[in-house]
């Protein structure tokens, strides 16, 4: 697919190829990446509290830090919602304890529409299984849409000179390099690292996981050296890959990446398929009691959103993939997700190698 991909569709759903690392501004933000603070609209609360829905400020939670990919997708598509909707929207980082900080507030949210946000299965769910809360349930949440699906891959500092996979592979076996970047503990990068260790066929023998708060924070510090190589998503490592501050030597999903076209896959460089963790279907999500009517409102607000004249502009710049997918899409992403993970992965033994 060509980074000039633009609207198809299949079936009942709209596939809009969208992309970027630029967006608006989000919750005590500058404005200096091209928003106003991420309200998206005219800065009115609006509403006097009567039925008709929306008719006050709603509330986005990104549950990872600014700059990764969920962070880029919302700052180029929410301020479109917000003016389609005719309220302001804005946009809270709320990360940590590998996303599930920010999912458990989502649960936790009043179910009146006024609070939703987005993760990406199988990210979030992974975090979940293996370090399940308590008092919440992540499976309660409502979907509002599948919006995007991104592909993890690696980067590796300019420095180390590395060209593919392979590359990195030998350092690590040589005692060259021994440290690997990722998101924090326990999430879905934790687990691709420790799958990419143990499995014969690839034998990445890192040494030392270094956790970040999402693929921002990553990426900064592969192009600082703080670590040689990480694993984070397309998205969030196409502004610094176009400044060659990082290189980027293998894309994790068989079905390459659209944002870095000319990147050789992990099964085109001869390693085994790892699908199920090596890309994202990102979603977003309600409360569980939210009123089907508000979440049908909302999913369709951001359908239309993906095929307004910013997006798609900053689509045919950058070429993410965005797909629009109604709720019960989302709703199957996330069982499938619980349904897949412990079949494919040792979940006990991960928990153990994490914690």
């Amino acid at each position: 697919m060509s980074r000039r991909s633009l609207l198809r569709y299949t079936g009942g759903a709209s596939t809009i190829a969208i992309a970027g690392i630029a967006g608006c501004s989000g919750n005590g933000g500058d404005g200096g990446d091209g928003g106003d603070g991420g309200d998206g609209s005219d800065g009115s609360d609006g509403g006097d509290g009567g039925d008709e829905y929306p008719n006050q400020r709603i509330e986005y939670i990104v549950p990872f830090s600014e700059g990764g990919g969920t962070d880029t997708y919302a700052r180029q598509i929410m301020p479109q919602v917000s003016e389609i909707l005719g309220v302001s929207i804005q946009i809270n980082n709320v990360p940590g304890s590998a996303s599930l900080r920010g999912a458990g507030q989502m649960v936790r949210a009043e179910p009146d529409g006024y609070t939703f946000g987005g993760f990406n299965p199988p990210s979030t769910p992974v975090s979940y299984l293996l370090n399940p809360p308590d008092d919440w349930e992540l499976t309660s949440l409502r979907g509002v849409c599948g919006y995007a699906r991104t592909p993890y891959v690696m980067y590796s500092n300019p420095d180390q000179g590395f060209s593919e996979l392979a590359d990195a592979i030998e350092a690590f076996d040589n005692g060259d390099i021994t440290n690997m970047g990722g998101q924090q503990r326990g999430g879905i990068v934790n687990v691709i690292a420790e799958i990419m260790k143990n499995n014969d066929e690839y034998g990445l023998s890192w040494e030392n996981y270094v956790g970040y708060d999402g693929g921002g924070p990553l990426v900064q510090a592969v192009a600082s050296g703080e670590v040689p190589v990480g694993v984070t998503t397309d998205a969030s490592g196409l502004s610094a890959a176009e400044d060659d501050r990082v290189d980027v030597i293998a894309v994790l999903s068989s079905q390459g990446s659209n944002v870095f076209p000319d990147v050789a896959s992990v099964t085109d460089q001869g390693y085994p398929n790892i699908d199920y963790v090596g890309q994202l279907t990102r979603c977003m999500w309600m409360p569980g009691d939210t009123p089907d009517e508000r979440v049908q409102t909302m999913s369709s607000a951001v359908e239309e959103a993906l095929q307004t004249e910013p997006v798609q502009s900053w689509s045919e710049e950058t070429g993410n993939i965005i797909e629009y997918n109604p709720p019960e899409f989302a709703d199957e992403v996330l069982q499938q997700s619980f349904e897949q993970i412990p079949e494919n992965v040792d979940l006990e033994a991960l928990r153990e190698a994490t914690n």
